[in-house]
């Protein structure tokens, strides 16, 4: 199994707009964080998570040449507003796009894309395929699907493991039950927006302890806003724990 983190940036991305702060004007190509998303590869069998407003530049620059599923973490517009971009996906593929994600989640975006659940001037089909998580374990093809539940703020998030590795996209509380579910992973990312509190998102000191909490081999820090130089970051975290960066790629 293997990772690609296609987009390690926060809501804004670095650099932000018009920001002169040393990580948005840094030279370091690591400091230059698109809008989050990963790739998780197993034998022939590509997961697109999330869809944010560079996706189509991401999917050139990872250099995989299809994509079979598509799994919606929450409907805010960094993980959903490049979703148009999954209609050529569905052209390639010839049938609609399986889209895993909420209950909440596919309704928003109903509502938001009707065009992409519906048959439209393109094709007499839709686009995507909704296909409701829940709480119980699932396969598709060869990947296997833990549902990780938590909340970012007021909004409900669907993470999963999948195997050796799991995930948390944006988080600010996470039940020890959800906890369980993840520990012996080997491979562990966690979105880490902020250093700071922050009523959405759980900062990076909150992280390193779930982190450890855990346990798992190695763990990468994805999401993070402009106040995270990467250099400066490695250097704080346990060895274990590293920030992740556009276009690294991870064996599970």
């Amino acid at each position: 199994m293997k990772v690609i983190f296609s987009g390690t940036g926060s809501s804004t991305g670095t650099p932000q707009l018009f920001c002169q702060c040393d990580v948005c004007i840094s030279k370091d190509i690591k400091n230059k964080r698109s809008r989050f998303s990963f790739i998780l590869i197993k034998k022939n069998t590509n997961i697109l998570v999330d869809a944010p407003f560079e996706l189509r530049e991401q999917l050139l620059k990872s250099e995989v040449d299809h994509i079979d599923a598509i799994w919606l973490t929450h409907p805010h517009s960094d993980h959903v507003a490049g979703i148009d971009d999954t209609r050529i996906i569905s052209f390639k593929n010839r049938e609609p796009l399986p889209f895993f994600a909420g209950k909440a989640t596919i309704e928003n975006t109903k509502i938001r894309y009707p065009y992409m659940f519906e048959k439209n001037e393109y094709l007499n089909r839709p686009f995507l395929d909704p296909v409701e998580v829940g709480v119980e374990p699932f396969l598709f093809r060869d990947i296997s699907f833990v549902p990780i539940r938590h909340m970012h703020g007021s909004t409900e998030v669907h993470s999963f493991r999948s195997e050796d590795f799991a995930f948390l996209a944006d988080i600010s509380a996470v039940s020890d039950s959800e906890i369980e579910k993840i520990k012996g992973v080997k491979v562990l990312s966690v979105c880490t927006t902020t250093k700071i509190p922050h009523y959405k998102h759980m900062e990076l000191e909150k992280v390193v302890k779930l982190i450890e909490k855990v346990s798992p081999e190695k763990a990468f820090l994805t999401h993070m806003n402009h106040t995270f130089d990467y250099e400066e970051t490695r250097q704080l975290l346990p060895s274990f724990i590293e920030p992740a960066y556009d276009g690294l790629e991870v064996v599970v």
